[in-house]
């Protein structure tokens, strides 16, 4: 409920209301807290935006305990920061906020809610706060601005609340992130010290960088003395030559197989000298660009089956350090076929300079985060990336998104209200969908570009601007131009630079890569435990047209992560809204089977999968087309194999 005042108030001097001195505060806002993470940036925020709107208290939050309790991050009050608290939101204005919608109360804020005891301490007339909004729609936190004194411009405050509430969320859940992989680490430590397996890490120079309890035992030396010592000292010549080899397979092909099995036969040795036959595997996986073997192996007597967690945990490690790294570079955008590598070379190339970029692809194929990726790595890296879905405005809103307008300049302009432009001063706008705009629009943004000047609606002031702008499209812009729908200088400005993304259908392969990917991503998330995806399943998602591209895919991910109830991530029909459930994929519907696979160990499933292919080849294990090539295994690894899952050729019936 707002209340008008009855009486003379003094207002807020906010920047906004100071247009002569206005850049001096907002900049001093943007370059405090450029610089800071963690919580000297939630600190740094509440600090500077109080001292540039001139309240007298401003605090950052999160929710917790299912939104129904708030925690503060950061406290400014009476020109000092203030201890963070916790308290119930129940009978405070930020019930109203943990619904998603932001709250302003000009006036008599203590009185309306005398149990908000914030709000009494502090006497507070105004008060202002917005959600901090993840992806996904859940409220994580808000930013909070009360005063002694009302606060009836909310519309000024909420342009530079909106600007700093998306810089605050992206910092929260990266701190997050860094918290999950702190627990991923841990979990993993207590798995390598409670295993009865030999664990060795060594990188590529063959120096062992991690030795396990279970090592120590095993090799009988410590972990201090094993540190940095060459692999092969522990090798038999057998095993150090087949490690060779496989290292060396490796370096040839990056994408041969990254995990193996060691064949039957082979020893390790002790610290002093002494041979004993192992099993085990050999994997290979790359951390920041580094690459690391894992070694994992045991005495044939204490066989033990724990490498499926190990590699389980080292994978979800793995994925928690790209995904914290991608908040802030662009290799968040997985793909490994070479019409990506065109596209990141693009990225690299036109980041360093302040050409405008066209990127134009179909819908959900990540054209969003090329534009990111591009700011993240350009010099404007520091300051704000504005974002405009233009096929969300309506046609009578989009010029005054795009420029502001002035009080009274159409019906409903109560206020001055700052642009889109305006607001990316400095840094970027990425103008989403930019076929959709009218062309006596399309004719001021021409002149933004040409000229880095505009005029607020129903302002005559000449405001400068400088913007450097990232278009994205789904249209054929060509074609609207040749249509006489799209200016044709319009679109030779924006296209200087641009870069197409091609639709998942163009890039199968990545498929694999983005389901590994958004299992790992949804199951941290979720709360479960996945283990396993299984081939079937991937081939499934592979040889769907995927109209909706990569959005198209998590969608799919995600809800089939939700229903898996065990390790193993299968495609089941009987998900509602799966492709060949009905709904949206029926125009390409996958060949489910009729009724949900049971789960199944690991070793049923590889069982499973090596008689099906020496049943297709009538048991023929060696040859270019024998079973064993199929299955990327030499023939004696494949008899090993045999041998230990008990598999013999069935014998022909006579009768």
């Amino acid at each position: 409920m707002n209340f008008e005042s009855t009486h003379p108030v003094k207002p807020i001097q906010t920047w906004i209301m100071n247009p002569a001195g206005s850049e001096y505060p907002l900049r001093q806002l943007i370059e405090g807290t450029a610089a800071t993470t963690g919580t000297d940036f939630f600190r740094a925020l509440v600090k500077h935006l109080a001292l540039s709107l001139s309240v007298g208290s401003v605090f950052v939050s999160e929710f917790s305990n299912h939104d129904t309790t708030v925690q503060t991050l950061a406290y400014w009050a009476n020109q000092d920061f203030q201890p963070n608290l916790e308290f119930d939101v129940k009978g405070t204005p930020c019930e109203d906020v943990g619904q998603g919608t932001y709250r302003h109360i000009p006036e008599r804020a203590a009185h309306l809610y005398p149990a908000d005891a914030e709000l009494v301490r502090w006497q507070a007339q105004g008060y202002l706060a917005v959600p901090m909004m993840a992806e996904d729609g859940r409220v994580l936190g808000h930013l909070v601005a009360f005063d002694e004194r009302p606060i009836f411009h909310e519309s000024h405050i909420l342009s530079i609340f909106h600007v700093f509430v998306e810089r605050a969320r992206v910092e929260l859940e990266r701190i997050r992130m860094e918290q999950a992989l702190r627990d991923s680490e841990l979990r993993l430590s207590r798995i390598l010290g409670s295993t009865m397996d030999a664990i060795l890490t060594v990188d590529e120079s063959l120096r062992i960088t991690l030795f396990n309890e279970a090592a120590e035992k095993v090799f009988r030396i410590t972990s201090r003395e094993a540190l940095g010592k060459p692999l092969p000292l522990f090798l038999s010549d057998g095993l150090s030559r087949f490690f060779m080899e496989y290292a060396a397979a490796l370096s040839q092909d990056p994408q041969a197989r990254q995990s193996i099995w060691l064949p039957e036969g082979l020893s390790a040795l002790r610290a002093d000298g002494q041979a004993f036959f192992i099993e085990g595997s050999i994997s290979y996986v790359k951390v920041a660009s580094q690459g690391f073997y894992t070694v994992i192996l045991h005495d044939i007597d204490e066989r033990q089956k724990t490498e499926a967690e190990i590699r389980k945990l080292q994978q979800e490690n793995r994925y928690l350090q790209e995904e914290l790294k991608a908040e802030y570079n662009f290799e968040e955008i997985i793909g490994t076929t070479p019409v990506m590598h065109k596209v990141f070379q693009k990225v690299k190339q036109v980041a360093l300079v302040d050409s405008s970029v066209l990127i134009i692809g179909e819908t959900g194929t990540g054209k969003e985060l090329i534009a990111r990726a591009i700011h993240n790595r350009s010099k404007r890296q520091n300051r704000p990336l504005i974002k405009v879905n233009c096929a969300a405005l309506s046609h009578g809103l989009i010029e005054s998104e795009f420029f502001g307008h002035e009080k009274g300049a159409f019906t409903g302009a109560i206020t001055q209200r700052i642009g889109r432009f305006e607001l990316a001063h400095g840094g970027t706008i990425f103008l989403d969908e930019i076929g959709e705009i009218s062309l006596e629009v399309q004719a001021k943004l021409l002149r933004v570009l040409q000229e880095q000047e505009f005029e607020r609606v129903g302002g005559s002031k000449t405001i400068p601007v400088d913007v450097r702008v990232i278009a994205a499209t789904n249209r054929d812009l060509k074609k609207a131009v040749e249509e006489g729908r799209f200016r044709a200088d319009l679109y030779y400005r924006l296209n200087v630079f641009p870069i197409d993304l091609p639709p998942l259908r163009d890039r199968r392969e990545d498929i694999s890569l983005l389901v590994r990917y958004f299992v790992s991503k949804h199951m941290t998330r979720i709360g479960k435990r996945i283990t396993h995806i299984t081939p079937t399943a991937i081939d499934r998602l592979t040889a769907y047209g995927w109209p909706g591209n990569i959005r198209e895919l998590e969608n799919v991910v995600e809800r089939a992560v939700v229903l898996t109830d065990g390790p193993v991530f299968e495609i089941d029909e009987e998900g509602a809204g799966l492709p060949g459930s009905g709904g949206c994929f029926d125009s390409q519907p996958f060949p489910f089977t009729s009724t949900p696979h049971p789960l199944r160990s690991l070793e049923e499933i590889e069982r499973d999968h090596i008689v099906q292919v020496l049943e297709q080849v009538n048991w023929v294990i060696d040859g270019a087309k024998g079973a064993a090539a199929i299955l990327d295994l030499k023939p004696n690894t494949l008899r090993s194999r045999l041998q230990k899952l008990n598999l013999r050729r069935p014998t022909k019936s006579h009768s």
